[in-house]
């Protein structure tokens, strides 16, 4: 993994594929506490000249590498930088007979469309290589999805599902949800078959 070293004084240690790279402790797995300095090294008055050009993009693209690391590290940073936008990926190094194995984050895509909250695809990183390993194919992602839950209006600590997709046996989650009137931060919790999570938010 190679990473391109910045300056001096920087909150980052490196930049790799256009992304600043924050390494994580190594002697233990990284938690949502070990984010406050991150979030306090953010050029506030940079992210806001970079929104005002360019609305709809990040503001910036943080790669955080670390040795293990709470479900939820991705959402949370993606939330204490609000109310920028800011595109984070989580890379788990594990050591593996002298291998250096990348342990990749599941990603989701969200949107609201004529007043439903559409899952559009949804990517669970290691099920995904394990079953290129295994040379499966997948017909679309909800043969991949165990579980949805929906919380209309999450309040940033407990997830309080109001939608709980568990499809029977031979069928798929849903995928598209009416959106109540009276929705705020809505949360989506994906878990996938190797019961692997990932977590998200979206505006109502």
């Amino acid at each position: 993994m190679e990473v391109q070293p910045l300056q001096q004084g920087s909150m980052f240690d490196g930049e790799k594929d256009g992304r600043m790279v924050k390494i994580m402790p190594v002697n233990r797995i990284a938690t949502k506490a070990d984010l406050g300095e991150i979030v306090a090294g953010f050029d506030q008055k940079a992210f806001q000249r970079r929104q005002d050009e360019n609305p709809r993009q990040p503001v910036e693209k943080i790669l955080l590498v670390c040795m293990g690391h709470e479900p939820d590290l991705k959402a949370e940073l993606e939330l204490q930088a609000k109310p920028f936008k800011i595109d984070v990926e989580v890379v788990d190094i594990l050591r593996d007979k002298s291998q250096l194995e990348f342990k990749r984050d599941a990603e989701a895509k969200l949107t609201i469309r004529d007043g439903d909250l559409v899952i559009e695809n949804f990517y669970p990183m290691n099920l995904l290589q394990k079953l290129s390993l295994q040379q499966e194919q997948v017909g679309e992602w909800r043969e991949l999805v165990d579980s949805v839950m929906v919380d209309w209006n999450y309040d940033g600590a407990v997830l309080q599902p109001a939608v709980v997709d568990v499809p029977g046996r031979d069928e798929l989650v849903v995928g598209r949800y009416k959106v109540p009137a009276d929705a705020g931060t809505i949360r989506v919790k994906i878990t996938d078959l190797l019961s692997e999570s990932w977590e998200g938010n979206i505006d109502g």
